[in-house]
């Protein structure tokens, strides 16, 4: 099986188009999967002559062909606003309308089974918000479109697999994290683990909140409040999770391959092990769609844009791990249990 993975543009006025051109002048990229570009035709024709003019632009109808053809990057064309004019590294509403229609067309395509993944470039949540993008990031919007009721964000990168069961919310806000939010967290990383990586008992550790786990609640008391009994009701749906870990030490041991995956409880809790590891190179995931979905680690960066700096490393391997994450899906080899 060679899957198909639509790659949406990002903002075309990020650094978006510059990593997609070069990393798919990369001829190592289709020995993993059959990509294609969806987004505005001509501002990618814009970019591969920049960037990339080894490539040629080829115009596809849905679903994609399945053979590509060597040196030739193949384009869903979404029309959309006019983009002749614009500059990269200048933000521009009509560039957020352009990625949001490549956005909503790429979720139709994997939500009717035309592809087998998505993985998208970056977008500016400021200027989506005033196209009527209404919701924090890639994440939320694709839960909604599949109609996702429990879903979340896993990092990759480093030899790790962190999901974060909170993701963009206020530190003093993570303090009143519930049971039922790490359990939610805890499940989806069993689920991922079986279905998307192909581990059939995966290890599942989970931080504490607090310094030294909370020192029997000298420190703080939500590790047995909340964190401890969500680990004892995932047990109890036949999942191997163990905790609350000392997040200062959790990480040290989830490299070193004693845990398949955790679960970090806030936003930097999980990207700062990830980003010192995988800085430029790690990969986000979706977890409980009915679609494989990916992302680049980074964002529109429009401060050099345009410049031809970009590094395509992060969407090399978000593209890899898309296909990777296809094929143990079409497998079938590991279903999830009912009961998580």
């Amino acid at each position: 099986m060679t899957p198909r993975i639509a790659i949406t543009l990002g903002d075309p006025l990020g650094i978006g188009p510059e990593v997609v051109v070069k990393a798919l002048s990369d001829a190592r990229v289709y020995s993993d999967c059959r990509p294609f570009v969806v987004g505005n035709a001509e501002w990618i024709k814009r970019s591969v002559a920049r960037f990339a003019p080894s490539l040629s632009v080829r115009p596809i109808a849905v679903p994609p062909p399945a053979v590509s053809i060597p040196d030739t990057l193949d384009v869903l064309d979404m029309g959309g606003p006019d983009l002749s004019g614009l500059e990269y590294g200048t933000p521009d509403p009509r560039a957020a309308a352009s990625a949001l229609a490549a956005l909503t067309q790429a979720t139709r395509m994997a939500l009717d089974g035309a592809i087998d993944g998505i993985t998208t470039g970056p977008i500016h949540k400021g200027r989506m918000r005033q196209v009527g993008f209404a919701f924090p990031g890639h994440t939320e919007f694709f839960a909604d479109a599949a109609g996702a009721k429990s879903f979340g964000m896993m990092m990759v990168g480093g030899g790790l697999k962190i999901t974060l069961a909170t993701i963009h919310v206020a530190l003093r806000d993570v303090v009143h994290i519930k049971k039922q939010t790490v359990l939610d967290a805890i499940c989806l990383t069993h689920r991922a683990m079986r279905q998307d990586f192909g581990v059939p008992d995966p290890k599942i550790a989970v931080a504490a909140l607090n310094p030294h786990g909370g020192e029997g609640g000298l420190f703080g008391d939500e590790e047995g409040r909340e964190v401890a009994p969500a680990v004892s009701a995932a047990k109890n749906l036949g999942i191997h999770a163990t905790g609350p870990h000392p997040a200062d030490t959790l990480f040290y041991h989830l490299k070193a391959g004693r845990f398949d995956a955790a679960v970090a409880l806030y936003h930097d809790q999980a990207l700062i092990p990830i980003k010192l590891l995988a800085f430029g190179d790690a990969v986000n995931v979706t977890l409980g769609l009915p679609f494989v979905r990916t992302s680049v680690d980074h964002g529109t960066a429009y401060d050099i844009a345009g410049r031809g700096v970009a590094d395509a490393g992060s969407l090399k391997t978000a593209l890899a791990l898309a296909a990777q994450m296809a094929r143990h899906r079409a497998s079938g080899a590991l279903p999830v249990s009912r009961k998580s």
